[in-house]
């Protein structure tokens, strides 16, 4: 038993760590070919259609996890077919805004290759219809290797090669685009054979789906704007600053991919707690674990992502120590949110609360990111992702304490 949990948790480990390597082969192909006006463009439809990404899931990574693990196979197989319907129907909406979106700003910033950044913008944005919560709510990383992380490796690994060897550069987000399209097909033919009976849904019916996650998305969605829009409000408000900062925001998010590994694990153990006071243990344990997680992994990044970034980035951008610490600051708490709000709170139930951090997050993030970036340029900008994050720490902890409180 204790050997089949530890296998359990290293493919969760895995799936994480091969999508953050993915990008790594991709970034030195994309500077030592194009310099860092490449890489802007880059970043910049990354950040773009990354935001959008996040209201296009709906908020299904949030809740969703954790409801199929409580649900029958037949239940679930028809949570997850309306969540790709519904999702379906939001990219089509918001995948050519961020296209849009991406296009005016390489302009306004002065960045080139705009269709790498338009191209990447939609590639983002797509990887809303990703089924990978569904296999992290039912127990099955591999599924989430088959399904998406192994063909968007092989992918972008082809497409930076041929970038390399001549090719122009949105042949990277265009083969990164082909994997994202395959994951939500992948998906559900992997997970078909929990269907039982016909399922059918009407317009009317994928609505009120829509209708019914909104909490969920609002949250996700105003956290968006501290989570995926830095790199766009820097680029915006501080152009010197954006390849520095984009390729520090780049660092911590790739580590912070990998580092999903342990809540992603932690959501099915979590969700099968029935007893008030087994839940309240649960919780208090993901959260201790999740707290010593982002210590130690924040003071490694503080210490390594100088000499990383040097190497990675083919001594095309530079990361400073300063801002390599103000990064390790906000990957920390990234990891306490993550287990104080995704887990605990919506534990139990507490939606509204995860969108009222959110909410605050945003409402203290997004101008600090802008005036600080503006006055101290990267190290600011990234300083306004440290008050972010420690707003929406300290109203989770306290909402959190409180539900906690009351049910014991």
């Amino acid at each position: 038993m204790r050997f089949r949990r530890l296998l359990y948790l290293a493919t969760f480990l895995m799936v994480p760590a091969l999508s953050a390597v993915t990008p790594l082969i991709a970034i030195p192909a994309i500077t030592s070919t194009a310099g860092a006006r490449g890489w802007e463009a880059y970043a910049l439809g990354l950040s773009i259609g990354s935001a959008a990404c996040v209201i296009i899931e709906l908020g299904w990574p949030l809740t969703g996890p954790q409801r199929v693990a409580a649900e029958p196979p037949g239940r679930r197989w028809a949570t997850l077919v309306s969540s790709v319907r519904t999702r379906l129907l939001a990219l089509l909406v918001l995948a050519p805004l961020a296209v849009l979106v991406a296009i005016a700003l390489t302009r306004i910033t002065g960045a080139s290759y705009t269709i790498t950044a338009a191209l990447m913008a939609a590639t983002s944005a797509a990887t809303g219809l990703s089924g990978n919560w569904y296999f992290t709510g039912v127990g099955r990383p591999l599924r989430i290797l088959t399904s998406d992380a192994l063909p968007r490796a092989l992918l972008v690994v082809a497409g930076s090669i041929a970038v390399v060897n001549g090719a122009p550069l949105q042949t990277i987000p265009a083969a990164f685009l082909i994997a994202v399209l395959f994951s939500p097909i992948a998906s559900l033919l992997l997970a078909r054979h929990e269907r039982e009976g016909p399922t059918r849904f009407r317009l009317r019916d994928d609505i009120a789906t829509i209708r019914g996650q909104l909490t969920a998305m609002s949250g996700r969605s105003i956290a968006a704007l501290y989570a995926a829009l830095p790199i766009t409000l820097v680029g915006i408000f501080a152009p010197s600053a954006l390849a520095a900062f984009a390729a520090v925001e780049r660092l911590m998010r790739m580590s912070l991919t990998i580092l999903q590994a342990v809540p992603n694990a932690l959501q099915n153990w979590l969700g099968q707690a029935r007893d008030p006071a087994e839940i309240r243990h649960r919780v208090l344990t993901v959260i201790k674990l999740n707290l010593a997680l982002g210590l130690v992994c924040g003071v490694g990044f503080a210490v390594l992502a100088p000499w990383i970034s040097s190497i990675l980035f083919t001594g095309t951008v530079v990361v400073d120590p300063l801002l390599a610490a103000a990064s390790g600051t906000v990957l920390a708490l990234v990891c306490l949110t993550r287990a104080t709000g995704p887990l605990g709170l919506i534990r139990y139930r507490k939606i509204h609360a995860v969108t009222i951090s959110a909410a605050a997050a945003a409402a203290v993030g997004v101008p600090a990111i802008c005036v600080l970036a503006v006055f101290y340029g990267a190290v600011g900008a990234t300083l306004g992702g440290v008050l972010a994050e420690t707003t929406a720490a300290v109203v989770q902890i306290v909402v959190l304490a409180r539900v906690m409180r009351r049910r014991t």
